[in-house]
């Protein structure tokens, strides 16, 4: 008997587990619905209030709306929110005409960390194909092992040659296994924001900057983010800052 009860118990929850589910994702899509016939209509203000309330209370979004929201924002002067969701919805999408018009903002704005190397276009694309390239690697590792099983069986002698290939794939797999997306980078979401050389208002000032430069984030002390700048170090305060996901 208390075996049943436990077992309806169960149920019940996974019941309305299930329902709140079904509410918000309703609710999510209704709010969305709502905000995308604002933004037809171009009442952008209104449309964007809706759309950052889905994006910071409910944390959801979906592409096109990151593209409304940067669109909305650059229309609105607000350069750091505008290349903070063109990120976002690269992040989700690995669109390269997302990284293009992040990086023509940046030319226009005279922006700083926006410079895409040789080694980071390799990164974005092992990003965006990472487990293609798992897959891959992998099937072949499996082939050389039946290979060299193959070669073992039929001739009685390995293959060194076949083994290197092996191993260098297996280190390969490795890198991918560890890759690491992060990069520890940030937007300057504010104009005047001062870079200090300590993390306190007393050190001395380097440089009073705009919005939208992306730097590199070393570290943090208390409200500063330890920041790299044009090669130097510099603290800024973590409400002038916001992490990129």
């Amino acid at each position: 008997m208390q075996k049943r009860v436990s077992n309806l118990s169960k149920v019940i929850f996974l019941g309305f587990v299930l329902i709140h589910q079904l509410s918000v994702g309703q609710s999510f899509n209704e709010k969305l619905t709502r905000a995308d016939s604002l933004f037809s209509a171009k009442k952008y203000t209104e449309s964007l209030r809706l759309y950052v309330h889905l994006y910071e209370s409910e944390q959801r979004a979906s592409p096109a709306m990151l593209l409304k929201m940067a669109y909305s924002e650059e229309g609105r002067q607000n350069l750091g929110r505008s290349l903070f969701y063109l990120h976002d919805y690269h992040r989700l999408t690995e669109d390269p005409l997302a990284l293009e018009k992040m990086e023509d903002l940046a030319k226009m704005n005279g922006l700083k960390g926006y410079d895409t190397t040789e080694w980071e276009r390799i990164t974005l694309f092992i990003e965006a194909y990472q487990w293609f390239i798992f897959a891959f690697l992998f099937t072949m590792a499996l082939l050389l092992v039946a290979m060299m099983y193959r070669k073992k069986q039929k001739h009685g002698e390995k293959s060194f040659s076949l083994l290197g290939s092996f191993i260098f794939i297996l280190l390969l797999l490795g890198y991918l296994i560890n890759f690491n997306k992060e990069k520890n980078v940030g937007l300057v979401m504010e104009n005047q924001a001062y870079l200090m050389s300590g993390p306190s208002a007393a050190s001395d000032l380097i440089e009073a900057i705009g919005e939208g430069h992306k730097v590199k984030i070393l570290g943090k002390e208390d409200i500063w983010y330890e920041i790299e700048w044009q090669g130097r170090r510099a603290f800024l305060r973590e409400n002038k800052l916001t992490p990129l996901p």
